[in-house]
């Protein structure tokens, strides 16, 4: 039998990470709200029905939550890409998350979780540094990479005060969205080009990064600590470079490598359990 618990990570790094490559696809054949609500209109409809049997105060956490983590992050997130920020500068902002959970959180980190964390961000500036991805800044979009890295390190420090099932979650939160993206394309316009690409990248977004992947991310937090899921962001550029790597030929540099590494061995290093010495017993 698969255990969850275990692959969970795994399964959730390959999902996540392919995102930016389907966004960017996406991007071309539509405008950025256009894209996004399509994306989230997905979990709308029936699906409101859930909202009914939710208590009101779990209901309103798990707006505030949504907010965050569906509106604000992705929203910023497809923001950043759209003004022309190169992905290795957002890949370099959003992987400050994992460094201000543990403050956002008050979480008591040891001495040594720390040194991995900031092993772990130096690790991924060497990485996105050798895949010269880093060329080019935009005032907007570094505005927007920085409210998506505040988005999703708030929002998934809440969502772990709240007990609720991640189905349940990803429901209530996808409506909200939904929402307020059908709101905010009826307000700018709407622009789609209807090419077998961008039905490709829509598929994808829906079928694996929103539901897949944001379904694995709410479960994590529900098992782990907040800094323990954080961490694992870390990879994210690193897959992408990889999926990169297989779907476009992109160069691969010594850099990249021995960044990736040093990324690799901090999150391993970070989320293994604490060891406590065993107690012997006196007669």
């Amino acid at each position: 039998m698969l255990n969850l618990d275990k692959l969970s990570p795994i399964l959730f790094l390959l999902m996540w990470s392919s995102g930016a490559i389907f966004v960017k696809m996406g991007l071309e054949n539509a405008s950025v709200w256009s894209l996004i609500t399509i994306i989230a209109i997905f979990w709308r409809g029936s699906q409101f029905t859930s909202l009914a049997k939710l208590p009101l105060p779990i209901l309103i956490k798990l707006l505030l939550s949504g907010f965050l983590l569906q509106v604000c992050y992705q929203g910023s997130y497809f923001l950043a890409i759209n003004y022309k920020l190169s992905p290795g500068i957002v890949a370099m902002v959003l992987g400050l998350q994992p460094l201000l959970t543990p403050f956002f959180s008050k979480e008591h980190l040891s001495l040594k979780s720390y040194l991995m964390l900031i092993l772990g961000f130096a690790g991924l500036i060497l990485a996105v540094y050798g895949a010269r991805d880093v060329s080019h800044i935009t005032f907007l979009g570094l505005l927007f990479a920085v409210a998506a890295v505040l988005a999703i390190t708030t929002g998934s420090v809440y969502q772990k005060k709240i007990q609720v099932h991640p189905i349940a979650s990803a429901l209530v939160q996808n409506a909200l969205a939904a929402c307020i993206f059908m709101v905010i394309s009826s307000s700018v316009g709407w622009e789609v080009h209807w090419t077998t690409q961008f039905i490709i990248s829509a598929a994808w977004m829906i079928g694996v990064v929103s539901t897949g992947a944001v379904l694995l991310l709410l479960y994590m937090l529900t098992k782990d600590s907040a800094s323990s899921v954080s961490v694992l962001f870390y990879l994210v550029p690193i897959l992408t470079m990889v999926f990169d790597y297989m779907a476009f030929g992109t160069t691969i540099t010594v850099t990249t490598v021995l960044g990736s590494c040093m990324v690799i061995g901090s999150i391993y290093l970070f989320r293994q359990p604490v060891m406590t010495p065993k107690l012997t017993k006196t007669n």
